[in-house]
């Protein structure tokens, strides 16, 4: 029995899922996502159940398709315009989707050949049949082989072609060998439309594009979203978005393919890299980064800063453009301002720097010190050469500066005053410095006695090695007494009269002297001599006969004569001695006749 050919009433089943999916459109259920999905058969014979709006992500399973309805028979579904198996089959609802029953009506004969869409031509034994002879009907006998063939790919224009998908049977070669069993056969070449996706960008590279089946939804993505200028590193160029697309914002967007060819364009941003520098040894300045052409970028700087150690001061400047492309900077003397970005820049902060003097004295005022700006003078000065610690006792004298290898100036080579004294300093600023007065201890000495004229009393350097004395008295004549030195006291221990003394503290030293009764005796010998000789001259000149005895009223005291007095008592003699010389003169030159 002959097979009827199958007259397929579907011209073009492809360009019919298309539209079915442009007019599809996804709503909002009661604040939900929802997408919807539309069931129908192609020809539309018969209705099929299962179309609707549905909720995000629901799963929908869709009626099962008659095999056969009056003289049309079933030959599958297709998806979005993708063929897909099974029935019923189901859908899930992550976007609006179209479904259909396609349908091919029953002819007479035992072979039919056609092809879905009729748009390629199908050659069969050597024969090429034009899609507007289709279907094809032929009676071959049982167990004879033929040959069936159709083209791969049918390109109709630049962005739109057709693909071989399979044949109805599940069949993938587009060229096959078929051997005529019992009963009837088709074979129905199945098609699928594609678009040509061309995704454009000016730099880096695009994946993803090229031929796409028609109502899938393509994705694409640039290889790198941020692509540095070849010639100048300074400059890149940054992904800013898609003209279209689901994710247009992304870098990896998505596209659904309708029924032509789709461009797609990057759009890119031009940045420049700005660099803020600063003359401050570890300062960075905030800002320094990429930035979009034609942006606004502030300058902020800080108006004044202190070194870790609080030495060195730095007062903000001005802005200076140090790059190889010279920007113009409003108000460059102000911290704080604005540029336009047009190229890449290097923009320094320069900073006046001041170094701080720090001058110190543990004695009388000192002034000088403060911030001074780098190569300047300063010049220091102290109040007073001599501080007194406790009166009589203690006093610190000013015994010049301690520079600390600071320059120093004298006050002809820096043009200046002469200073007011020794006191006085000058340096040069090139670096912080430390300048600190020197002062030496002074101690009191005072050297006392109780009679006499003392030596060595005053101010001197701690450690100083003092020599001290005191006049010893000379014997006054007629003097049977003297007062003699006797030794040290005080602080010093001591029974010479010239001494020295170690200055380590304040000292009072006193010199004691005693009574020597050494003149007295020394008078009287010389007066007992005296008179021995005296006797002796008078006996010689005289040649009496002493009796020793004295005759009892002889002759009176007063008739004595005044040398015989003396030579009775020399003491209480009157006899007249010149005034203005010593008696032992006297009397030498009363016996030599004088």
């Amino acid at each position: 029995m002959n097979s009827t050919l199958l007259i397929l009433l579907v011209c073009v089943a492809t360009f019919s899922i298309i539209e079915a999916s442009a007019q599809v459109a996804s709503t909002q259920v009661a604040g939900t996502e929802s997408f919807n999905l539309r069931v129908r058969s192609e020809p539309n014979i018969l209705f099929i159940g299962g179309g609707g709006d549905y909720k995000a992500g629901t799963e929908v399973s869709i009626d099962v398709a008659p095999e056969s309805f009056n003289d049309y028979t079933f030959v599958g579904w297709q998806i979005d315009g993708r063929w897909a198996d099974g029935n019923p089959i189901k859908v899930r609802m992550d976007n609006s989707h179209s479904a259909i029953a396609v349908y091919s009506k029953d002819l007479a004969g035992s072979i039919t050949i056609d092809a879905i869409p009729r748009i390629a031509e199908i050659t069969v034994d050597g024969t090429i049949y034009l899609p507007d002879e289709f279907p094809l009907s032929f009676n071959w006998a049982e167990g004879s082989t033929h040959i069936i063939s159709i083209p791969a790919t049918i390109k109709e224009s630049s962005g739109k072609r057709y693909v071989f998908d399979s044949w109805k049977d599940k069949n993938t070669d587009s060229d096959r060998t078929v051997t005529v069993g019992a009963g009837s056969q088709e074979f129905i070449a199945l098609l699928k439309t594609q678009h040509y996706l061309k995704p454009i960008t000016q730099y880096g590279t695009v994946i993803g594009g090229g031929w796409q089946d028609a109502g899938k939804t393509a994705t694409f993505e640039l290889e790198s979203d941020v692509i540095v200028d070849k010639k100048d590193p300074n400059i890149r160029y940054v992904f800013e978005s898609w003209d279209s697309g689901d994710y247009q914002n992304l870098p990896t967007n998505n596209i659904d393919i309708e029924d032509d060819a789709a461009t797609v364009k990057a759009i890119w941003d031009t940045q420049y890299f700005v660099k803020l520098t600063t003359d401050i040894p570890d300062y960075e300045l905030f800002g320094t980064g990429w930035y979009t052409q034609e942006r606004k970028l502030a300058l902020i700087a800080e108006e004044s800063l202190e070194s870790p150690d609080s030495d060195i001061k730095y007062v903000f400047e001005k802005w200076v453009s140090k790059g190889p492309n010279p920007v113009v900077i409003p108000d460059a003397s102000s911290p704080v301002t604005q540029i336009i970005v047009s190229e890449p820049y290097v923009i320094q902060a320069q900073y006046k720097k001041s170094y701080l003097v720090n001058v110190w004295s543990p004695y009388g005022d000192v002034q000088g010190t403060g911030f001074y700006d780098e190569g300047s003078l300063a010049e220091i000065q102290i109040s007073t050469n001599e501080v007194v610690v406790k009166p009589n006792q203690e006093k610190m004298i000013f015994d010049g500066w301690d520079t600390h290898g600071a320059k120093t100036m004298n006050f002809d080579e820096a043009g200046a005053l002469e200073p007011t004294g020794a006191q006085n300093l000058l340096i040069s600023v090139e670096k912080p410095e430390t300048i600190t007065a020197k002062w030496k201890t002074q101690y009191y000495l005072d050297v006392q006695s109780t009679e006499g004229k003392t030596k060595g009393s005053g101010w001197y350097d701690i450690g100083r090695l003092v020599p001290i004395s005191v006049d010893t008295l000379s014997t006054p004549p007629g003097m049977w007494s003297v007062s003699a030195f006797d030794k040290w006291t005080g602080d010093l221990d001591s029974t010479s009269v010239n001494e020295r003394i170690i200055m380590n503290k304040a000292k009072t030293i006193i010199a004691e002297f005693k009574q020597d009764s050494s003149p007295g005796i020394l008078n009287s010998i010389i007066l007992a001599a005296i008179g021995g000789v005296g006797l002796f001259v008078y006996t010689k000149i005289q040649k009496p006969k002493f009796n020793f005895k004295r005759p009892k009223n002889n002759y009176t005291e007063k008739q004595l004569n005044p040398f015989e007095k003396f030579r009775d008592n020399p003491f209480e003699s009157d006899l007249q001695m010149p005034r203005g010389r010593p008696k032992t003169k006297a009397v030498m030159d009363w016996l030599m006749g004088k």
